[in-house]
């Protein structure tokens, strides 16, 4: 049986649904937010979905990277996490 995917900018009509979150927003509003400053600091945001992993919080200067994960355990601390990260590269972006 076929999978459809669609993404944001895809037909809305019809009832085509799909079970992987589309687009490359992260599906928990307070990781989301920490990606969004980490990005604005400079760090960058990769999304590359696979198991449980969404993506990558990547600091090119240092070649550090920190995994963002789809379904945390605890959304805030993953965020917190993702916070810290992002406080420690600041320097080298």
């Amino acid at each position: 049986m076929d999978r459809v995917r669609t993404n944001r900018s895809g037909s809305r009509h019809g009832s085509r649904h799909t079970t992987v979150p589309s687009g490359d927003r992260h599906q928990k509003k307070d990781v989301e937010a920490a990606l969004k400053r980490a990005e604005k600091a400079g760090l960058k945001v990769t999304r590359k979905q696979n198991g449980h992993r969404w993506g990558w919080v990547l600091c090119c200067p240092c070649k550090a990277d920190h995994v963002v994960f789809c379904t945390p355990r605890n959304p805030g601390q993953g965020a917190q996490e993702i916070d810290q990260f992002t406080r420690r590269h600041t320097n080298c972006a």
